[in-house]
């Protein structure tokens, strides 16, 4: 594609008039991706690019036989609804790995997401100040679109040549249009772009972005002893900022950020011996991770050596009020006093990512039952450090490292390095990845401990029918990185082996499908087996749009080395699990999905899964959607508690019971779009879940029980409401006011017999938890 200089921009108003354009250099030749491969586009497309000193320009004319059907529903930015669609998606760098996605839809709702690791993964939270106008017309629908050089990362060179590629979506045809065709058996995306050439004389310009910030907020919470009146109020002031080192390596900056518009996380019932891994979902750290994030287990947005919700961790509840007191002025999270960070890639193709984090120390204050206060340490100053390099090779490959420090006060520090690699081979057919990591930290008996991990895996990832994967993997006794990383347990290593069958041809039933079958197979180091799982899928999508999904699995393993909580091993009977899931066209005004799950194990575990998922869209400004589960499940042998026994010197021991549980979920998201830059979104999350157990005994060897005489109730019965209210309005680009109000409702008590309805009104007479928020922002660019 031929971009053309011009000496007089045109007005971004999306009617493509101005006699500019009559000087770019059109492209029209777009062809099917869906749903017939390779077929000419059904509807012609035309796109144009100028661009001068500042901005590139691009004008779009979407063509259609049939405007009436035109889909243009409105949406918040970056909320990808079912609608007709056209896509810039621009490899500025040229590095075959990384492009920017400018997306509009025939409303003018914008997208904008940083697309790297060749379309393996995407970042939706990139957001930059970019202009884009649509109009519907009589022959279809136009947009004119100016993409800032400022937003965009390039080297410094007298002519340009990027990558570049247009898709358009006509919803009505569930169709996808390509410039560059990306085949569906092809692997690889920004690698298979076209080119953008005839860019002369153009300058990284310097970036300087300053967001300033104030807010005031209202915290409402029932009056007790640790809160008399029952109320807080503060205000703050904080500042973003973020500087063009070069044309393409980035410093962010934030001092005494403040996240309260982010969304609560869900409520959760979690009896594993393991942490619940939550997403990241603050801004700062959200921005860049694309180059920080070294994924270890449990793919790319999984578990890996840097977890940035580390820094500024919640605190609430972590600390036990003294018998007979009460816990005065608990914090919420960990303060972040400020943290920076370096993101981007050099002109020898190395990509950089650095963070530092400084975290301010904690205090709570503990009054006993005499009244004293003794005030407490919860969280220790602490300083956090990241250092993340990849350097491509070849044609598509890279190879990378990192360094983690953790560095608290009256602490050892703790320290993690990792190496990765991932090679592609045959046009990106083969690829071979990996990682070796080892960790430097202090255990919980204050002692020095050292240990490694480590992956090798070979994949098929392109071709007409069949792909597969092999992978070996390990973590030895002693790795620990989860000062600032995530993982879920030591001591194993093991080995995956898949095979899937694909066909994307439309046939006389089916668009596509695919199937596969895997088998996963785990030893720890001290000879015992915990994991042998047969698993296998299917999907397929109907020619009417429909699909439907099944999944199933049966596990072997012998042991269990985490039940007990570090008290023996358990030995477990084997697992299985059944689900089907189904969807409805996409393009309905009213879309849904259903799942039906059934799981047991080979003793008396059994259980069933219902979820449900409907989207109503009434109007086009308006989205609700919402989602129903309930997941009942009987005897299930399983821990509850390690208590002292006398009779056996006062050892922990084990004891187990079999459990019943239920828990059931309601949550309601929406999105009312008033105007483009004017937005309410609500979320709301129901969640009860309550568990009896009977039959309570003692575990003596790993499949050898006695009877206790267990005094107590172990039953439990968790209520929670959560709710976030936010209108957002971008008053000026880039600027934004947010007013939110959240309400939590949280309640705990041990009586499993009682009624779903009665455990509904319960809920909402747990006192409740107020906070009313108002956030301003600035935006200022150099």
């Amino acid at each position: 594609m031929q971009a053309r200089r011009t000496l007089q921009p045109p007005h971004i108003d999306g009617f493509i008039t101005e006699e500019a354009w009559k000087l770019a250099v059109p492209i029209s030749d777009f062809i099917q991706r869906d749903p017939q491969e390779g077929a000419t586009a059904s509807e012609g497309t035309t796109i144009r690019v100028l661009y001068d000193d500042e901005a590139l320009y691009f004008a779009c004319m979407m063509e259609d036989s049939d405007p009436a059907r035109i889909v243009a529903r409105r949406t918040r930015r970056d909320n990808e609804v079912e609608s007709d669609y056209i896509s810039i998606r621009i490899d500025s760098f040229h590095d075959h790995q990384t492009a920017f996605e400018f997306t509009v839809n025939a409303s003018g709702s914008k997208t904008d997401i940083l697309i790297y690791n060749d379309k393996k993964n995407e970042d939706a939270s990139w957001d930059v100040v970019w202009e884009a106008e649509t109009r519907i017309l009589s022959n279809g629908w136009s947009a004119e679109v100016k993409i800032p050089f400022a937003v965009l990362r390039f080297s410094k060179q007298t002519k340009q040549e990027w990558g570049i590629n247009f898709i358009r979506t006509i919803s009505r045809k569930q169709e996808r249009d390509f410039w560059a065709l990306i085949g569906k058996t092809e692997s690889g995306f920004v690698s298979r772009f076209g080119h953008l050439v005839g860019m002369d004389d153009i300058s990284p310009p310097l970036r300087l972005e300053v967001l300033p910030y104030t807010v005031g907020s209202g915290e409402f919470t029932p009056v007790t002893r640790a809160n008399p009146d029952g109320r807080d109020f503060r205000k703050n002031l904080g500042l973003d900022l973020k500087y063009g080192l070069t044309s393409s390596l980035i410093v962010d900056v934030t001092l005494n950020p403040d996240f309260g518009q982010v969304e609560a996380d869900p409520a959760v019932l979690n009896l594993t011996a393991f942490e619940t891994f939550f997403p990241e979902k603050r801004p700062f750290f959200i921005e860049g991770s694309q180059v920080l994030r070294f994924t270890t287990f449990g793919g790319f947005f999984g578990p890996g050596l840097f977890y940035s919700r580390r820094i500024g961790r919640g605190l609430k509840g972590e600390t036990n009020a003294p018998k007979g007191g009460y816990v005065l002025n608990e914090p919420n999270s960990t303060t972040i006093l400020g943290a920076a960070k370096i993101t981007g890639k050099t002109p020898s193709r190395l990509a950089i990512g650095h963070v530092q984090a400084l975290t301010q120390r904690e205090t709570v204050t503990l009054v006993d039952s005499l009244g004293n206060q003794i005030s407490q340490i919860v969280e220790p100053f602490a300083h956090y450090s990241a250092l993340r390099l990849k350097q491509d090779i070849w044609e598509n490959s890279n190879v990378g490292s990192i360094v983690t420090s953790v560095v608290k006060e009256n602490r050892k520090p703790a320290f993690a390095i990792g190496f990765d690699w991932d090679l592609k081979f045959q046009e990106n057919t083969y690829v071979m990845n990996g990682f070796i990591a080892g960790s430097h930290t202090t255990s919980r008996f204050d002692e020095r401990i050292t240990g490694s991990a480590g992956k090798f895996e070979v994949q098929k990832v392109a071709g007409k029918h069949w792909l597969w994967n092999a992978s070996l993997d390990y973590t030895t006794k002693k790795y620990n990185i989860n000062d600032l990383g995530f993982f879920f347990s030591p001591n194993d290593y093991g080995s995956i082996v898949e095979l899937r069958y694909r066909e994307e041809n439309p046939g006389t039933m089916f668009r596509r499908y695919i199937g596969g079958l895997g088998y996963h197979h785990r030893m720890n180091f001290d000879g015992f087996n915990f994991f042998r799982r047969i698993n296998w899928f299917a999907r397929v999508r109907f020619l009417n749009y429909w699909g439907v999904v099944h999944r199933g699995n049966y596990n072997t393993g012998l042991y269990d080395p985490f039940e007990t909580r570090g008290q023996g091993l358990y030995r477990k009977p084997n697992t299985y699990e059944l689900t089907l899931r189904t969807n409805s066209d996409p393009r309905l005004s009213i879309v849904g999905e259903m799942e039906l799950g059934y799981l047991g194990d080979a003793r008396r575990s059994h259980g069933f899964v219902w979820w449900m998922r409907s989207e109503i869209r009434p109007l086009s400004w308006i989205d609700v959607a919402f989602s129903v589960s309930f997941k009942p499940i009987r005897g299930k042998e399983a821990w509850f508690a390690n208590i002292t026994d006398s009779s056996y010197s006062l050892r922990l021991v084990p004891l187990f019971g079999d459990r019943d549980t239920d828990e059931f979920d309601l949550t309601l998201r929406s999105t009312v779009t008033f105007a483009r830059d004017l937005t309410l979104q609500v979320y709301a999350q129901v969640f009860l879940a309550k568990g009896h157990y009977e039959n309570i005994r003692q575990l003596i060897g790993p499949n050898t029980f006695t009877a206790f005489p267990y005094v107590g109730n172990p039953d439990f019965n968790r209520k929670s409401f959560n709710t976030n209210v936010v209108l957002r309005w971008e008053y000026l680009p880039g600027s934004t006011l947010y007013l939110v109000w959240s309400q939590a409702r949280r309640g705990e008590g041990v009586e499993y017999f009682t009624s779903w309805s009665h455990d509904l009104r319960e809920t909402f007479r747990v006192p409740s938890d107020n906070v009313l928020l108002l956030k301003l922002s600035y935006w200022w660019s150099l």
